[in-house]
């Protein structure tokens, strides 16, 4: 991995960290203010807008930065220019055409959930702000010009907490949550991202006459790639969503509003993870060897920081549920499974995005639709019987065939994996917080501490290697960096066996 593409996903890490850690902290205090019935009602509104909101993008997050990825790198900017505007036409068409949808369905929708007028409004405001956010952002991530991503969330994260919890506390009830959390948020982040990207693609007086690529062969080319891309993130997104639209359905908003923090949760949890697919892509796509080491590498890295990170919370799922109200503890069970889909899910996002990148779009489809499609059809069978337990089972069997479909393409590609070291990172974290959790260790210590000991482990094991460590290091800031290095050095110093 080059020193740019880590700082890019440091960079991510730390946005999806600003992101997670303010979300987390709004969730366990709205819980303690509202009702299950509230939460469920804004997780029926985020589910329908994101589903819509994926329909209007039209699949330009991935496709164009197989393009501009390519155009950033030559510093070709008067092409990513033209990359960026027709994007931007496209999402005003989808959104147009998406919005139009929702009102064709209204009715339905309020023969099926009971969702009058106004939350129609709020699906469409939200649909409009996160389809934004969505092309804005790829654009960025293309860049690799990440830095700005941390500040940009950090700003709109803490907005969005304040405004949120002021609406909320108000009792503006699902209106406080939408518009003050959610569409608040995605909207100051898309401002803030736009004025980035006025910035990257600025053409200097030395660029204005060179050659550009043509409007109709850009037009061709991003809608191309995009459709491409189009159908197997609309089949992912629905996969997701249409669990929490099955529970309300069957279940109610009571139980939909519990599976909605139990989804959220893992959701977040993945959201660290996908960081490095996200901006492997772009890198994949302008590399013209290394693809396959550098899609292992990203797996490999991906598993050593989630494993340890999942293992622990399986066994303290209760604990971590009841930090938002004793009514979310039904749903420790269902997060425990879901948190099992981490493992399959980290194969089967570095197998797609590599073959993606390669232009195999129909192996790519094929992982997406092998893992979804089972997936969609158990919420129908086992969420009116199971409830969330059932959504949470449904979600991860989708996971499970879906890493069995990775492992297929890989082989055909073909792709090598280090399976042993693999399980090793998945069975010692497991094993570890086996015994933690049977020792009855308040999480509090428990979690911190099976951190430690697993990388420790790893580190002695050489899974998690020396260099691996050196090499993070050296992607933060050199403030940080820089003593860090030297407590390291001391730290070997003392116990230089331990690397033997």
């Amino acid at each position: 991995m080059s020193p740019a593409v880590g700082r890019g996903t440091i960079y991510l890490y730390l946005q999806f960290l600003s992101s997670i850690i303010t979300g987390y902290i709004f969730w366990i205090f709205i819980t303690k203010f509202t009702t299950t019935e509230t939460i469920g009602n804004f997780a029926l509104v985020i589910s329908l807008s994101e589903i819509f909101a994926n329909i209007a993008i039209m699949g330009i997050p991935d496709g164009i930065q197989r393009f501009l990825a390519k155009s950033f790198s030559e510093k070709k900017l008067r092409d990513a220019k033209v990359f960026v505007k027709i994007s931007l036409i496209f999402l005003s068409i989808g959104i147009v055409s998406s919005s139009t949808l929702i009102l064709i369905f209204s009715g339905w929708f309020l023969n099926t959930f009971g969702i009058p007028l106004n939350f129609i409004i709020i699906i469409d405001l939200l649909l409009v702000s996160y389809a934004t956010y969505l092309v804005l952002y790829s654009i960025v991530i293309a860049s690799l010009k990440t830095k700005v991503l941390p500040i940009i969330i950090i700003v709109s994260s803490g907005s969005r907490l304040v405004v949120g919890t002021i609406l909320v506390l108000m009792d503006a009830g699902i209106f406080g949550l939408a518009l003050g959390y959610t569409f608040l948020g995605h909207t100051l982040s898309s401002i803030l991202l736009a004025v980035v990207i006025i910035k990257l693609v600025k053409v200097s007086e030395s660029n204005k006459n060179a050659d550009v690529v043509g409007i109709k062969f850009a037009s061709k080319n991003l809608l191309t790639a995009g459709v491409v891309a189009w159908i197997p993130n609309l089949i992912t997104t629905v996969g997701l969503e249409l669990g929490t639209l099955v529970v309300f359905g069957t279940q109610g908003p009571d139980q939909s509003g519990v599976y909605f923090i139990v989804i959220t949760l893992v959701s977040g949890i993945n959201s660290i993870l996908y960081s490095l697919f996200t901006i492997a892509l772009p890198v994949l796509s302008s590399m013209l060897d290394g693809r396959k080491r550098f899609a292992w590498e990203t797996i490999r890295m991906s598993s050593i920081i989630m494993m340890p990170i999942s293992s622990s919370l399986i066994f303290y799922a209760k604990d971590i549920m009841q930090l938002f109200s004793p009514s979310y503890v039904e749903g420790a069970l269902s997060f425990q499974i879901l948190l099992l889909s981490v493992f399959p899910a980290t194969v089967a996002a570095g197998v797609e995005t590599l073959v993606y990148s390669y232009g195999h779009y129909r192996r790519s489809l094929a992982i997406t639709i092998v893992m979804n499609l089972p997936r969609a059809i158990l919420y129908f069978i086992l969420v009116p019987n199971y409830g969330v337990t059932g959504a949470g089972i449904s979600y991860t069997i989708g996971a499970l065939i879906g890493f069995g479909m990775s492992v297929i393409v890989a082989k055909r590609i073909p792709m090598k994996f280090a399976w042993k070291n693999l399980l090793l990172v998945l069975v010692i974290p497991m094993a570890i917080n086996f015994l933690v959790a049977a020792l009855h260790i308040t999480y509090i210590i428990g979690i911190p501490s099976t951190l430690i000991i697993s990388y420790l482990i790893l580190i002695k094991l050489k899974i998690f290697t020396r260099s691996d460590v050196i090499y993070l290091i050296e992607l933060l800031p050199y403030r940080i960096s820089e003593p860090l290095l030297r407590r390291l050095a001391k730290i070997e110093k003392a116990f230089g066996k331990f690397y033997d």
